[in-house]
């Protein structure tokens, strides 16, 4: 028995029209990008974060170029903050005097027959050290340098939400500027650590001219108080003074929360493309049988599949 089936013969196509354009399957769609609220929020939080890295920068800058000298001190801790931490005397080329010796003081040799052993006069010294400034120092090199990163992180991932870029650009501009947030909170909480630990260092405010070496050019308006508040408030200026750093966290908590709801949809239209797959678009298939009858539309004469293959 022959087989028969229906079939529509493509006719060849006129010159004067242009062929239809292949209407684009779901693989081929372009991936959706950000919502609007949420470029919206990426773009604050990086406006936020290069003024942040901008002031860093300025309040970083004084300190190289030794605008803190102690003589423009006012007030107690404002002296005391400027030679501890603020200006470093051996960086900034200024020798500071030691105390060579205590004039007034002076006994005599002279002990007859008395069988006293003599003293020897030795003058009394006053060690110049500038550990804390210089340790200051060192520790905003390394600041500025991650803040240079967070800053281009910024700027890139300001670029890629305002031109819309493709999703898996902005994933990456998203992954830079979460791992620089992170570094830096990480490095000023750690900062903020070490500075309180100074503590041990400036019990009364003589210690920390004592300690500093500036005991000889600098005078206070009271040696015997507690001097403790110098490293509290560095500590606190590491910290952001605290509500920029709990924003700063608010920021890391942000992009993060962003970049999983990204990565949460691109499963999701996985997993809905392997369970429901795209339908594939019409075509017309000739196979190369002879032994099967086809009939066209609108006619009654049979034909075989190589009388197609022929025409094709």
């Amino acid at each position: 028995m022959l087989k028969a089936r229906s079939s529509v013969r493509a006719g060849p196509r006129r010159s004067g029209h242009q062929a239809r354009p292949r209407r684009a399957t779901l693989q081929e769609r372009p991936q959706p990008g950000l919502p609007p609220h949420e470029r919206a929020k990426c773009f604050r939080i990086t406006c936020y974060v290069i003024v942040q890295c901008v002031a860093v920068f300025a309040g970083a800058s004084t300190i190289y170029r030794c605008v803190w000298v102690p003589a423009a001190g006012l007030r107690d801790y404002d002296k005391l903050a400027r030679i501890m931490y603020l200006y470093d005397s051996e960086a900034c080329g200024r020798r500071v005097a030691a105390a060579l010796a205590i004039a007034n003081l002076r006994l005599s040799n002279a002990t007859g027959a008395r069988g006293v052993r003599p003293v020897r006069w030795r003058p009394a010294l006053a060690t110049v050290s500038a550990s804390l400034s210089a340790a200051t120092r060192w520790y905003l090199n390394f600041s500025v340098a991650i803040h240079a990163l967070w800053l281009l992180s910024a700027v890139l991932l300001n670029i890629l939400v305002k031109m819309r870029a493709r999703l898996r650009l902005q994933k990456i501009g998203l992954s830079l500027f979460l791992y620089a947030s992170v570094s830096v909170v990480i490095f000023d909480l750690s900062m903020a650590i070490v500075y309180a630990s100074h503590i041990k260092k400036s019990l009364t405010k003589g210690m920390i001219l004592r300690y500093s070496g500036w005991s000889v050019e600098m005078k206070l308006e009271n040696y015997s108080a507690w001097g403790g508040w110098v490293p509290l408030a560095a500590a606190l200026c590491w910290a952001r003074g605290g509500p920029f750093e709990c924003l700063n966290m608010y920021c890391c908590r942000t992009v993060h929360l962003t970049l999983r709801g990204v990565r949460k949809r691109e499963v999701k239209r996985r997993l809905t493309l392997s369970v429901n797959p795209p339908l594939p678009e019409a075509r017309s298939e000739y196979p190369s049988d002879g032994t099967v009858l086809y009939f066209r539309a609108g006619e009654h004469i049979p034909f075989r599949g190589n009388r197609i293959s022929r025409h094709l």
